[in-house]
């Protein structure tokens, strides 16, 4: 189609959909497709791919209402329509605008729950992370009950009292969703426990134990959530695992009865009886194993974290790695600490053990009749192994600053290159140079 023609009906369809949601009017299938010329087909593939989802909803059998249109300029409409050919925005695929918040809810919450437990000046942060992840589940299971069953299934009989109406609880979606023998659904449920009858009991001793359920729970909660909303839970921008607490045993009875009196009782039935149940289970989707153990592993945007059974069981590994990968977070500054300049002036310190002979053989640059480098020599060698396409272990990029940061992984790799292939340099810079002048 002509780039002309595309805008018009472009153009056509922001009228309309402005018009409708300007008049609170609904309208059909057919009426689009007269107001902008576009062909049956064309409207059902926008339609099916997603494309045009941020601008109307529908809301019963080919009855659509507009939406997000007010307030925005055509240039900005065209530009989400582009947008959205390549992105999808969380809830895309969600017909019903509720369970599309319910949705973005369900994330910000158990992003909370994260966040609160990884943050280190709080001793006891189990109460609020219970409290966040039982919210953050129950919204998720009604958005999919929503899109399953519609909007109707989520809220109880009306008893004939007037005021709002209420939606049904965590454990009744549980019912709706996963069998009763599912470890993902006793995960939540004992987490559930906890928040309703056994708050009081969460002190910081219990952490060590109660952290394997904690840890099993958001790894279902995001392979969940990607499943449901075909977009990850966590970004590559964030971090969001729980720090695992290990396999710490609980402090002396006399010492916990010191602490809280007859609740130590209690609190030391909770742990035992927890220890049973997960011993019981011996499944990854209801408490992570004893014998586990933090692998790093690669992949081309740098250093990830990812969980595997220490007893090596394939399938185990494989599991979590499809369940989730979370980003290491590190301080570019402390990992890249190395400037070009302060990477020209360690490889060059670094080359200091080899003679006057062999580094004749490998620079082509000469400082006072010294074989040496100078910064053209490590502009080449630096495009050669192209490590400014990315962030990776050798190289790291600070836009705010305008910065490129090398790491000492980086001094020991071209001083490697350097010395064992003595055209290293020679070959770099020629090709460079090369570039430069074209």
């Amino acid at each position: 189609m002509p780039v002309k023609k595309m805008d018009d009906r472009q153009q056509k369809f922001f009228t309309f959909l402005q018009k409708k949601q300007n008049a609170g009017q609904l309208f059909s299938r057919e009426d689009v497709i007269a107001a902008t010329g576009w062909e049956a087909n064309t409207f059902k593939t926008y339609l099916n791919k997603r494309q045009i989802s941020q601008f109307l909803v529908e809301v019963s059998a080919n009855k659509f209402e507009a939406i997000n249109t007010v307030g925005i300029t055509l240039t900005e409409f065209k530009k989400r329509l582009s947008q959205s050919k390549h992105f999808q925005e969380l809830g895309h695929k969600c017909k019903s605008n509720l369970a599309k918040a319910l949705l973005k809810k369900s994330k910000d919450n158990m992003m909370l729950a994260l966040e609160l437990y990884n943050r280190p000046s709080l001793e006891n942060k189990l109460d609020g992370f219970v409290m966040l992840f039982c919210t953050a589940w129950e919204q998720l299971l009604k958005a999919k009950l929503i899109e399953r069953d519609g909007e109707h299934k989520i809220y109880e009989k009306v008893n004939g009292k007037k005021g709002l109406k209420r939606t049904i609880p965590l454990r009744v979606c549980l019912d709706r969703i996963y069998e009763q023998k599912n470890n993902i659904r006793r995960n939540i449920e004992i987490i559930a426990d906890w928040r309703d009858e056994a708050v009081h009991l969460l002190m910081p001793e219990i952490q060590s134990i109660a952290s394997r359920i904690f840890q099993s729970g958001v790894l279902n909660f995001s392979a969940e959530f990607e499943s449901f909303a075909e977009v990850p839970f966590i970004s590559s921008q964030h971090t969001g695992m729980l720090s695992l607490v290990g396999d710490f045993q609980l402090p002396p009875a006399s010492l916990l009865k010191s602490l809280y009196g007859s609740a130590a009782d209690q609190i030391l039935e909770l742990a035992s009886q927890l220890e049973q149940d997960i011993e019981a289970a011996d499944d990854i989707t209801f408490a992570i194993p004893i014998n586990v153990s933090l692998m790093y592993t690669q992949d081309q945007n740098g250093t990830q974290v990812i969980l595997a059974k220490a007893n090596g069981k394939k399938e185990d590994i494989e599991n979590l790695k499809n369940v989730l990968m979370v980003e290491k977070a590190v301080n570019p500054e402390k990992s890249h600490p190395f400037t070009r300049s302060k990477l020209l002036s360690s490889v060059l310190e670094k080359l200091q053990k080899y003679d006057d002979v062999k580094l004749g053989r490998c620079l082509v640059y000469t400082a006072g009749a010294k074989p040496s480098l100078n910064t053209n020599c490590i502009d080449a060698c630096i495009h050669k192994l192209k490590w400014k396409s990315n962030d990776n272990e050798y190289h790291h990029y600070i836009k705010v600053s305008d910065r490129h940061l090398y790491s000492m992984s980086a001094v020991d790799e071209l001083v490697k290159r350097i010395t064992e292939n003595e055209n290293f340099v020679r070959e770099a810079k020629e090709k460079y140079n090369r570039r430069n002048k074209k």
